[in-house]
Formats: C-alpha cells, sequence, structure tokens
C-alpha cells in the first residue's frame, strides 16, 4: 500500500516590508487559517486579522478564546503570525505588541507590520473551502464499537481536511490522535474513508463548535485519485454558486442530491434554546467548560478565566433568579451527562454555601471546583473506555476511579487553584466519613464541612440521573439512600440540603391524581410546588400537552401524588 508522506521542502524567505504589506492585506478572512503565537511560546492561539492601516504600518488582531493570556504580558512582545494558505504556509515574523486590550475573553491587539516572512509550499495542499449550503457530513470513528462522532466538513486537500463538531462532542478528540475511519458522506451519496491523524482542535470562535484540523495518513492510490476527484468537484461546486466560474461553469453532481427536502442552498441553523436568556446563559457557561477541557486534554495553557467568569455568572444568576436557574439547568439536553452534572453540582454546592455564613466566603472557589470537578473522567477515554457513559464493566469502573489524581496532576501549579478547591472538592467530594471513598480513603476528621457538604450534592445530584446500569432515583429516594448512611454522609448536611430544594426539587418530574404529568418549576417557602409545567395526560397520551399552571390552577389536575422517574415516560423538561 502506498502512503503520502509530508515532504520537507525549502522555505523562502521575503524581508521588503511593501511586499509583506500586500501578502497581509491578501490573506482570507477564514478564522481558523490564522493564529499567533506570543514570545518564544510555541502555542498558537486562533486569530481574526481585523484591518491594516497602511499609512502607519499597523496590523490590528483580535486572539479568539485567549482567557489565560494576560493582556499585559502581551504588550511589546515579538509575535509570529501563521496563515494556512491553499498551497503554502507563511510565517510572519518579528512583529511587535503595540497596544493590547482585553475584551471578554478576546485579546485586541495593535502591532507592527512583521519584518520578515517565510512561506513554505505543500505537496497536496490546494485546500477548498465549502460555502454555506455546500453540505457534506463528517463522521469520526475513534474506536471500535462506538458511534462515530458526527459533524461537517469545512475545506479539503489531498492531504487532509478541516471539520467543524459540537464542542459538546469534542472532547475525546485529541491533538496527534488517530483515527480509525474518518467518513465523509456527500449530498449525491458518494462515501469517502480514510484514515486519518489530528493536527489540532480548536475552539471556532464564539461559536458552540470546534475546528478540528486532521491529516490522511496511510491513502493508496485510489483513495488519493479518488480525493483529487473529490477536491477539484467541491472547487467547482464553489465557483458556481459565487458565480466565479463565469457563464460557463456549471454545478458539479456530487452536491446534488435526490433526497426529499435537500436544497442546494440551504443553509444550516442552529436550534436555539427554549427558554430564553436564561439557558443561553448557562449554554456560554458550557462552551467555556468544553474550552477548558480542550486545554487539559491538549496540554495548552489553562483558561483560568473560563471556569472564574462562569462562577461569578452561576452566583449572579442564584442572587437573582434562583428558582428558574434551577429549571433552566434541567433544560440542557444536548449536553453530555458529565458537564449536566458538573453544573448542577456547581450551582447546589453554591446555593448551599452562600446560606450559611460560615463558609459564604468560599463558594466562588468551590464552584469554580465543582466546574471542573468531573473533567478527569473525560480524560481517561481511550481504547479501554471509549466512553463514560453507559454500562461499565467493573474493570472500566475501577480505571475510571483514577479521574481525581489525573485531574489533579493535569491542574498541577494553576495558581488560581485554591485549598478549598484542590482539597475540599476535587480531591474529597468522592470521600465518605468511613473511609470507604476514593481515591485516598480519607475519613472522619479529614474531611472538612465544605468537604461533607460536596459530598452530600455530588451524591444526590449523581442519584437522581439515570445511569448505564441503573435507573435514576427520585428526591426522596435518594435523600433515604443518604439518610440511612450515617457512617458514610454528613446528616446535618442531608438536613440542610433537604431543607434548600424540599422534597419535590425544582426539575423534578410529578404525578397528579387526574393522571397528568408536570415538571415542578417553582416551590413556595414550605418546599411545595407552586408552578408547575404540564405536559402529559396518561389518560389521553396521543396529546401533546405544554401548559404551565400556577396553584390556584392545580384543582383540575388533582391531588399531587408524588414523584416519578422521567424515563419511565421518555420525558426531558423544556
Amino acid at each position: 500500500m502506498e502512503t503520502i508522506e509530508t515532504e520537507e521542502l525549502p522555505q523562502i524567505a521575503i524581508r521588503d516590508i511593501d511586499h509583506i504589506a500586500r501578502v497581509v492585506d491578501a490573506l482570507s478572512y477564514h478564522t481558523h487559517a490564522l493564529s499567533i503565537s506570543v514570545g518564544e511560546s510555541s502555542v498558537f492561539w486562533p486569530v481574526t486579522l481585523r484591518g491594516l492601516d497602511h499609512d502607519r504600518r499597523v496590523l490590528s488582531l483580535s486572539l479568539l478564546d485567549a482567557q489565560s493570556l494576560d493582556a499585559r504580558e502581551v504588550l511589546d512582545q515579538s509575535l509570529t503570525l501563521k496563515a494556512e494558505g491553499d498551497s503554502e504556509t507563511l510565517h510572519f515574523e518579528a512583529m511587535v505588541a503595540l497596544e493590547v486590550a482585553r475584551k471578554s475573553d478576546r485579546i485586541e491587539v495593535q502591532c507592527s507590520l512583521p519584518k520578515a516572512l517565510h512561506t513554505t509550499s505543500k505537496r497536496n495542499s490546494r485546500r477548498v473551502f465549502l460555502l454555506k449550503g455546500m453540505q457534506v457530513k463528517a463522521g469520526i470513528t475513534l474506536y471500535e464499537n462506538q458511534p462515530p462522532i458526527t459533524g461537517r466538513l469545512r475545506n479539503i486537500s489531498i492531504g487532509g481536511a478541516l471539520l467543524e463538531v459540537p464542542l459538546a462532542d469534542s472532547a475525546p478528540l485529541k491533538e496527534e490522535e488517530f483515527i480509525a475511519g474518518l467518513a465523509l458522506s456527500f449530498p449525491d451519496g458518494e462515501q469517502f474513508t480514510a484514515m486519518a491523524q489530528i493536527l489540532h482542535v480548536n475552539p471556532a470562535g464564539r461559536s458552540h463548535f470546534a475546528a478540528i484540523g486532521v491529516s490522511f495518513i496511510h491513502t493508496d492510490r485510489a483513495q488519493e485519485q479518488r480525493l483529487t476527484y473529490l477536491v477539484n468537484e467541491t472547487e467547482r461546486e464553489a465557483a458556481y454558486r459565487t458565480g466565479e466560474g463565469g457563464r460557463m461553469s456549471f454545478a458539479s453532481p456530487l452536491y446534488a442530491s435526490n433526497d426529499p427536502g435537500y436544497k442546494r442552498s440551504a443553509r444550516r441553523h442552529r436550534k436555539t434554546p427554549q427558554e430564553g436568556p436564561m439557558v443561553a446563559a448557562l449554554l456560554e457557561v458550557t462552551r467555556q467548560l468544553h474550552i477548558f477541557l480542550l486545554a487539559l486534554q491538549n496540554q495548552r495553557p489553562l483558561p483560568a478565566h473560563c471556569l472564574l467568569d462562569s462562577a461569578d455568572t452561576l452566583l449572579s444568576l442564584l442572587k437573582k433568579q434562583r428558582q428558574n436557574l434551577f429549571y433552566a439547568l434541567h433544560c440542557l439536553h444536548g449536553e453530555p451527562a458529565w458537564v449536566q452534572h458538573s453544573l448542577n453540582v456547581a450551582v447546589r454546592l453554591g446555593d448551599l454555601l452562600e446560606a450559611e455564613p460560615e463558609h459564604a466566603s468560599y463558594a466562588r472557589d468551590a464552584v469554580v471546583a465543582a466546574l471542573v470537578h468531573d473533567m478527569g473522567k473525560m480524560m481517561l477515554v481511550d481504547d479501554a473506555l471509549p466512553s463514560i457513559e453507559g454500562q461499565l464493566d467493573t474493570r472500566q469502573r475501577d480505571h475510571l476511579r483514577r479521574h481525581v489524581p489525573v485531574l489533579l496532576e493535569a491542574l498541577a501549579g494553576a495558581e488560581w487553584l485554591t485549598p478549598v478547591m484542590h482539597h475540599d472538592v476535587i480531591q474529597s467530594i468522592n470521600e465518605r466519613l468511613d473511609g470507604s471513598g476514593y481515591p485516598q480513603a480519607l475519613k472522619g476528621e479529614a474531611l472538612s464541612p465544605i468537604a461533607r457538604m460536596a459530598a452530600v450534592v455530588d451524591t444526590v445530584d449523581a442519584m437522581t440521573r439515570k445511569r448505564g446500569d441503573r435507573r435514576s432515583k427520585t428526591a426522596i429516594e435518594a435523600y433515604r439512600h443518604l439518610y440511612h448512611r450515617p457512617e458514610q454522609f454528613d446528616k446535618h448536611w442531608i438536613t440542610r440540603y433537604i431543607q434548600r430544594h424540599g422534597f419535590y426539587p425544582i426539575g423534578s418530574l410529578v404525578k397528579f391524581s387526574g393522571g397528568f404529568l408536570a415538571w415542578v418549576m417553582e416551590l413556595d417557602d414550605s418546599g411545595q410546588p407552586q408552578r408547575v409545567r404540564v405536559v402529559r395526560n396518561l389518560h389521553r397520551e396521543e396529546r401533546t400537552m405544554n401548559d404551565i399552571l400556577s396553584r390556584v390552577d392545580f384543582a383540575q389536575l388533582g391531588t399531587l401524588e408524588g414523584l416519578m422517574p422521567p424515563e419511565r415516560f421518555r420525558l426531558t423538561p423544556y
């Protein structure tokens, strides 16, 4: 089998400033085609080109998702701009940062024009970008017997491709990871499959997607010829859609489909949250968590602002709209289970701490730790543990217990990791009073009040979620489990948790005697539901319902009978 190997080609150096300025001016504005490094660092950050002032000879750049960079440390530093072109890689060097300002998670930089430009032509590198509406599905299979990670094709060359996948699905994708099977599905039914290797994984600007750069490996002559056809046809279709090919251009059959509803000019629309700004705020927090995990997975500088800003957002929402926040937490169905669990634990732990004057000052640190406490599990995903969801065998469960030391090792040296975050939450949330927990089998006085509190919050949330080997428990069943195990869980914090959330926690599914199922949206001061969303009548299951009722209308539902497990009825809040 013939393989395509990367050739070491000579570089061309250009030092003519006017020539360099013209090249900069001609750069395309593809977010992930441009990246920049600061000083001697080998880390490249995604960047966009804002503009070029020819008179002042100043270049304006915007570094995306650069939360871990200190803007002050960029000032006066030498910068290197890398541009991945259609047929060459350009390195613009000896740029000096003149003005630097942070705007949210971006850093805006004004810098001098580069003094040097190095170019390297690349074999098989003619890269064709897909326009909006050019729909090519991508399936990434990392491990056997696991469903592929699905996304779409952004650009393609004979040597590789740029893929876009939801951030929520990007955690297993690590730089230098081998892809057992990359499948591209074109509108006309054409399927191309090859082995590949991941070159880079970056968040796609401020979207909820990640851009995955891959190179095709171990391709034989037939695959190389097929790739040439795919690249040529994609380029022809793009020229046809933009009109650049003139009147003689025509569409490519590769992008035609007989499927009902297919439109050649169709554009992709991401579904917007149904619950308005509260869910939108939580989705932004989930985006920050995925970005932080990408940095952990790929051993990059850790963007601490992702966690710190997210903690501030959650605590602010707790103070302003506590009950609305608890309901919105149950409306993140597109997010992985570990993200939903981490968010719920973080918010409920922060809520409990804020209600305790003695411990309230630790709320922010504890929320930050809770947001990150389960990320080590995703770092353990490999051939032996291809997924942390679904049914796991004993060996896999034992392996998964290593997630705490793995995470702490990845966080080593992080100055923002306070003792509360390190010991009381990340390290101790899985410990038990009798020493039966992990990773250190701590017991009794070795566990602080915050550690004991965190263990209760974490366990209640875990038990009320469906797992591969068991159904979810209702809140009352979880309370009963913990309360009857005083040797493991602190009864004081179990009681305080119940006092804060009641026996019908917001987001729970309840059943009324009239046969109606409803989601609890709001509680009164005694912990009883006073506002619900009715979603089903068990006597008329064919009827779709979505009625929000207050207590004055509960009489038409009957009397409240109790909590029900949602998966029994295949229901999710919205």
